[in-house]
C-alpha cells in the first residue's frame, strides 16, 4: 500500500470538498436549483478536477478523489461551516 498516494488523494478530496459544497450552496441561493443529481455530479466533477489539475497524479486516482469528494463532501462542509469563511444556505 502506498501511503503517500492516499494522503495525496485524501488531502485533495478535503480541499475540493469545501470547493464543491462552497459551489453548490452558490448553486442553492442564487439559481434556485433543487436538484440532488446534479449537486453529487458537480460534487464528482470538482473532485476530479481538481486532483487532475494540481496533482500528478494518474486518471485512476483522481477518479478516486472525485468519489471520496461526493461521500465526505456534506460532513467536511458541517465541520467546517461557520469558519474558513463558509456560510449556508439561507434554509438550512
Amino acid at each position: 500500500m502506498n501511503l503517500n498516494i492516499l494522503g495525496t488523494i485524501l488531502s485533495n478530496a478535503t480541499l475540493a470538498s469545501l470547493i464543491s459544497t462552497q459551489a453548490i450552496q452558490y448553486i442553492k441561493d442564487n439559481l434556485n436549483i433543487k436538484n440532488s443529481f446534479l449537486f453529487i455530479i458537480v460534487e464528482f466533477i470538482i473532485g476530479f478536477l481538481f486532483s487532475l489539475s494540481f496533482t500528478d497524479l494518474g486518471i485512476i486516482y483522481c477518479l478516486w478523489c472525485g468519489l471520496i469528494v461526493i461521500i465526505g463532501a456534506e460532513s467536511l462542509y458541517k465541520s467546517f461551516k461557520g469558519k474558513l469563511g463558509l456560510k449556508s444556505s439561507n434554509n438550512e
